[in-house]
């Protein structure tokens, strides 16, 4: 058994099953080994005929999978804003700040380069997006064409934490689930639908009264329809918000995964060129030496 070759396939299946025995063993506490950093596994790796730079590339493709987290986001409706907030443990490059801002400008089909003079001069910024960076934060902010709903994006770095919040508004900051304001659309559609209704009941039955409960009652019916067309309006635009939030948080955890590897792979490469080369001291000793000889060996000659 000790001389049998074992193929590639079973030294990989030898190496798994001898880590599965380490855990276990490390588990129960047979063992005082609690793992094995990279330059143990490039030994192992070496003593089994494998090139130790696959472990390290393995190596570095876990870490970079394993920085991806994929985030959940939860919004919170507080009265007239519906808003995610998150603070993570993560010091990215600020030059990020500007790909977070394409990438929102791409995700709602807008661009802050499309601002003019005559939109600053009237304030009027409806169908475009306006952003401001400073060297630790950055801001984002659309309004839809019709100027009903304002979106936000709050990126602010402060030591290793990075804020990411999302945000959306209604006109006039109304709150998202205030029943009031449907006031303000049954009221004229009472008003209306009885006094048309009261005319054209007095002029054919001469009991305008009979119109105007018609309108009371197409009033009445009309709120429960105005309730759930809202509660849908809500449910999407919070949906909305929790999709914009996921998909940044892990836009930015594979920014900064991706640039790490760069890195890492950069002082990889660099360490590979930079080799010493040995020199050959001669000492001046010697070199005199050397430079000697043939006179020593022409006078010897004469």
């Amino acid at each position: 058994m000790n001389n049998r070759i074992y193929t590639e396939e079973e030294v990989a299946q030898l190496i798994k099953r001898a880590v599965e025995l380490e855990a276990e063993r490390s588990i129960s506490k047979e063992g005082s080994r609690t793992g094995l950093n990279l330059t143990d596994l490039e030994q192992i790796a070496s003593e089994a005929g494998i090139d130790p730079e696959l472990i390290k590339r393995a190596a570095n493709e876990l870490d970079s999978i394993s920085s991806r987290t994929t985030y959940n986001a939860e919004a919170n409706i507080k009265h007239s804003e519906i808003v995610f907030e998150e603070w993570i443990t993560i010091k990215p490059d600020p030059a990020i700040f500007e790909d977070l801002i394409t990438e929102l400008n791409h995700r709602y089909g807008t661009s802050d380069k499309e601002i003019t003079w005559w939109d600053k001069l009237w304030d009027d910024y409806n169908g475009k997006a306006k952003s401001r960076k400073t060297a630790t934060s950055c801001e984002w902010e659309y309004t839809d064409e019709w100027g009903y709903f304002t979106t936000r994006a709050l990126f602010q770095l402060k030591n290793d934490t990075l804020r990411v919040r999302i945000s959306k508004r209604q006109l006039w900051d109304m709150k998202w689930e205030d029943n009031v304001h449907y006031l303000y659309i049954l009221l004229p559609v009472f008003v209306v639908s009885a006094v048309i209704g009261g005319v054209l009941t007095g002029s054919f039955f001469d009991n305008p009264w009979l119109g105007i409960s018609g309108g009371a009652f197409i009033t009445a019916v009309s709120y429960p329809i105005l309730y759930f067309f809202s509660k849908r309006s809500l449910q999407k635009h919070t949906r909305e918000v929790k999709e914009t939030a996921s998909e940044l948080l892990d836009l930015i955890t594979r920014f900064v995964a991706d640039s790490k590897n760069s890195t890492d792979n950069r002082k990889e490469s660099f360490n590979q060129k930079s080799k010493l080369i040995d020199i050959e001291y001669i000492s001046d000793d010697k070199a005199s030496d050397n430079e000697s000889n043939p006179l020593r060996n022409k006078l010897r000659e004469s």
